[in-house]
């Protein structure tokens, strides 16, 4: 009963975790694009040739910018898959949402859909905080609540590390400046000193 309380706490804790992250993905939407009239602006303003600076620096700009990282997801993905053995999990799903046991009109059908692929999607990822919403959400039975424990506290840490990454974005940090100039003009001084050493 103790394990189950403590899977309880931790799920609760990725979940809010979890919002918070769609929440900063959010501000980050409006805020690099606040960003990148910024930083041009005070480029203009201080007679910076971005222009001229990105070419001279292409190679390390396209390194900092590279969305390159398909291979390193690959890999990343098989190793999350690896920390928890879902197979049993699965099975609960499998038999008591699979959308081909409804018929096409049945008024089920739609989130037997949703809560499917949302499963399937979070095994495929590793993304077990995901699965265990599912689980908890529908009372499902976990078998293991020591591995589902240990898997939650990987995934919250990991939830935490995007975080942290996100609010260290030039962007965001520019966003925390509210209507501060200086802070403001602070931020786009640490990013040409980053990207154009200037």
């Amino acid at each position: 009963m103790r394990q189950k309380y403590k899977f309880k706490q931790l799920l609760n804790e990725y979940r809010y975790l979890s919002k918070e992250l769609k929440y900063i993905d959010e501000i980050l939407i409006d805020a690099n694009k606040e960003f990148e009239i910024y930083h041009k602006k005070y480029c203009e303003e201080n007679n910076i040739d971005l222009h001229k600076l990105n070419e001279k620096n292409s190679e390390k700009v396209k390194e900092i910018f590279s969305n390159n990282t398909a291979i390193s997801k690959s890999l990343e993905k098989n190793d999350r898959q690896k920390e928890y053995d879902s197979k049993e999990v699965f099975r609960q799903i499998a038999r008591k949402f699979h959308p081909d046991k409804l018929d096409a009109d049945d008024p089920n059908k739609k989130e037997y859909e949703n809560v499917f692929k949302r499963a399937a999607s979070a095994i495929d990822e590793g993304n077990w905080g995901e699965l265990f919403d599912i689980v908890d959400e529908y009372n499902l039975d976990l078998k293991n609540y020591k591995a589902a424990i240990i898997s939650l506290k990987v995934d919250i840490k990991r939830t935490q590390e995007k975080m942290q990454n996100k609010k260290d974005m030039y962007a965001y940090l520019l966003y925390e400046c509210d209507d501060n100039d200086g802070c403001k003009e602070n931020v786009v001084k640490r990013f040409l000193k980053h990207l154009f050493n200037i």
